[in-house]
């Protein structure tokens, strides 16, 4: 394991010192040293995750697909290009350049009103020597945050008009996790660092928990009838719960995609009365022409799409030009 861990620093002091270090040199940002010394890493695991899931998940998904291969597989091409800009760090860097200003301005308030984030340790002076448990915890608090979110993201109609994009795939698959528009990643992701730095998540944790998080939401997007068991997928949300979340909403079940939103630890949906497991098979997608309309595009189309629709949500009714005769409103 030490060799391994080795390895892995080594590679990562060779990727900045011959590619990165030179470019913050010319560009004068001596500044941005640490946190970009720190972006290589988030590259490297980038690229380890798109192994697992390229040879891991897709293996399953392969070998016991629940939907069989037909016209809509093109369809995950545009969700492969999100997974690379994503976990390589393409997306997360532009969002990082936005955040990382406010969110060390804020560090600098609290420490000037004498706030200073509790940890866990402190509260539980035993939790010190038991560093597994402390990581549990944590991630529990970070999932928690991200379940009330998820439901934020469906229950506020402008929130949901950005996040109706992830919904909009047809053909959902253990590429389809990272399929969200980038103002929907801003929001989250500082969201989710405000929160982190509000309950005393250090940086390391917060990265660790991030990987781990996004490689089992990647896995329970996948196109596989599968679940971690009848007392496993109470504890870890699989691509059985998930795939109900992605349900096409039908006259029988309007709100069936307003269940399952824990992104981890199907917990929090047992808890809040959102959680669902029938173990049905159902279509996914939506249910309105609209939002359907994004299968088919690239990615920049549906970037501008969805940001269009975003512009709608919030814009006054009486400000908004007629609806043509034939096409549906925007949903509120």
């Amino acid at each position: 394991m030490r060799g391994l861990t080795d390895l892995w620093i080594t590679v990562q002091n060779w990727i900045f010192e011959t590619f990165v270090t030179p470019v913050i040199y010319w560009l004068g940002q001596m500044a941005w040293y640490e946190p970009a010394y720190n972006a290589v890493e988030f590259f490297m695991l980038g690229v380890l995750q798109i192994a697992v899931i390229a040879l891991g998940m897709r293996f399953f998904e392969r070998r016991w697909p629940l939907e069989k291969s037909g016209a809509d597989d093109r369809l995950v091409g545009v969700d492969r290009v999100y997974t690379v800009l994503n976990k390589l760090g393409v997306i997360p860097l532009a969002i990082f350049a936005i955040t990382y200003p406010v969110t060390t301005q804020l560090e600098v308030v609290m420490r000037g009103w004498g706030y200073a984030p509790p940890r866990l340790e402190t509260v539980v002076p035993w939790l010190r020597d038991q560093v597994f448990l402390s990581f549990l915890l944590y991630f529990f608090l970070y999932d928690f945050a991200a379940y009330w979110l998820h439901r934020a993201q469906h229950g506020l109609a402008w929130w949901w008009s950005l996040h109706s994009l992830h919904h909009s795939q047809r053909r959902v698959t253990v590429w389809t996790d990272d399929r969200n528009h980038v103002l929907d990643d801003l929001i989250v992701t500082f969201a989710l660092v405000l929160f982190s730095q509000l309950v005393g998540v250090q940086p390391g944790e917060y990265v660790s928990i991030l990987m781990v998080g996004r490689l089992i939401e990647s896995w329970s997007h996948a196109n596989v009838d599968m679940s971690f068991g009848r007392i496993g997928e109470k504890l870890i949300v699989g691509p059985r719960f998930h795939r109900l979340h992605h349900a096409l909403a039908n006259p029988d079940e309007p709100h069936i995609h307003d269940h399952n939103y824990a992104p981890v630890f199907p917990i929090w949906d047992i808890l809040f009365g959102t959680a669902v497991f029938d173990g049905k098979t159902r279509p996914t997608g939506v249910d309105d022409p609209a939002v359907d309309a994004d299968n088919g595009k690239g990615w920049v189309a549906q970037q501008v799409a969805v940001f269009g629709r975003f512009l709608r949500a919030v814009t006054p009714r009486a400000l908004r030009a007629p609806v043509q005769p034939g096409l549906r409103p925007p949903a509120e």
